[in-house]
């Protein structure tokens, strides 16, 4: 069951400042396999290509190609980007627990903690962010395709900080994915959204 961690009032709030912000810093963490690059390469297509905004993309691997360390960061902004680094993000997906460690102390003040609740034991103990946690991996094993869980991801965290818009993802993932995985990676987009909005609903009913 995904949870909304923290007060959901202060989660609204959060959200209204991520969306008045002409600059929008994102990191996607985890290890490498998990699909975090092709996540951050969906996302600011959609941002850059399919809304009009300004992206920059990076990423970095850690020695092996699976297991290590993986991270791809997102910046989007209305404007040109003039500094090309993540410094402070303002969202902070973790698919591991080392992702968090590494990258949890970074997160600014009233910014988004997004983590798969059963790869992250551990979450922060931070006050001024807001925490999400959401079963990423065990949708997509419920979906049949564990390697569908970043675009479980991707959906459950367009759908609680409105970085983009979801039918942008889905263009972008049309695009970019071979023919034969599309419908798979849309069906995941639509379950983390899901997951999204039943944390939302559950939260409503708790105020």
């Amino acid at each position: 069951m995904p949870s909304w961690l923290k007060a959901s009032s202060s989660a609204r709030s959060s959200i209204a400042r991520l969306g008045e912000v002409m600059r929008r810093e994102i990191i996607l963490s985890g290890a490498g396999g998990q699909g975090l690059i092709l996540a951050g390469a969906i996302l600011a297509e959609a941002a850059g290509v399919f809304e009009g905004k300004e992206v920059v993309q990076t990423q970095s691997y850690g020695i092996q190609a699976r297991g290590g360390a993986s991270q791809s960061t997102v910046i989007i902004e209305e404007c040109r980007i003039r500094f090309p680094e993540v410094l402070t993000p303002d969202v902070l997906l973790c698919l591991s627990q080392e992702a968090h460690e590494q990258y949890g102390p970074r997160l600014r003040a009233d910014g988004f903690l997004v983590v798969d609740q059963d790869l992250v034991s551990a979450y922060s103990a931070r006050a001024d962010i807001t925490v999400l946690a959401f079963p990423f991996t065990a949708e997509a094993e419920r979906l049949n395709s564990r390697i569908s869980a970043n675009m479980v991801a991707l959906g459950a965290l367009a759908a609680v900080t409105g970085l983009v818009k979801l039918e942008s993802l889905a263009r972008a993932i049309s695009g970019r994915l071979p023919e034969h995985h599309v419908a798979q990676a849309l069906e995941a987009l639509e379950s983390g959204v899901e997951l999204a909005e039943a944390a939302k609903a559950t939260s409503n009913d708790r105020d």
